[in-house]
């Protein structure tokens, strides 16, 4: 059984000023996470998490402590209002809303203009599909990815006029 990594870090750090207690709680369970002085380390040695469980007064606490409306608090808002009764925790599945929260973090930053994430992927066997890579790139405006399948596409396209990796052009591939 092959085993599927995406590791990743998330750079620069932090600033610990930057973020509300509602970011930091969702930011610190989505990746791993370091303190380093007065700023916030996250990275993925495994992957990010897409699913986190919240204990229900951590939640609570986050939101008093965060006194602006934003992707975190709407987020834990909405786990708390669908909590079951008697539940102590929620189980929240995320998509791309960590992204939203740190372009938030981003527009109120006066330390940081982005915040840039890469991402390689890998397996513990050598499978086609088990490696690559990709990069988001954060500001206060916009998002950009590319992952390394999309530069290799667009490299060849640009260079050879296909996308087709199976083989060359007629005539071959020449070297610079």
């Amino acid at each position: 059984m092959a085993d599927y990594y995406s590791q990743c870090v998330v750079s620069p750090k932090l600033p610990l000023a930057d973020l509300t207690a509602a970011e930091q709680l969702i930011l610190r369970n989505i990746f791993d996470s370091e303190v380093d002085g007065d700023e916030l380390y996250l990275f993925a040695e495994i992957g990010r998490n897409t699913m986190i469980d919240l204990e229900l007064p951590d939640m609570l606490a986050a939101l008093a402590a965060t006194g602006v409306a934003s992707a975190a608090t709407r987020l834990l808002s909405k786990a708390v209002a669908e909590l079951p009764e008697g539940e102590a925790a929620a189980e929240i599945e995320l998509d791309d809303e960590w992204i939203e929260i740190l372009q938030e973090i981003v527009r109120r930053s006066n330390a940081h203009t982005f915040v840039t994430i890469e991402t390689g992927f890998n397996c513990s066997k050598m499978r086609s599909d088990g490696f690559g890579g990709a990069a988001i790139v954060i500001t206060a405006d916009t998002v950009d990815t590319m992952s390394t399948s999309q530069f290799i596409d667009e490299t060849l396209a640009a260079r050879l006029g296909t996308t087709n990796r199976s083989s060359p052009p007629e005539g071959g591939i020449s070297a610079p």
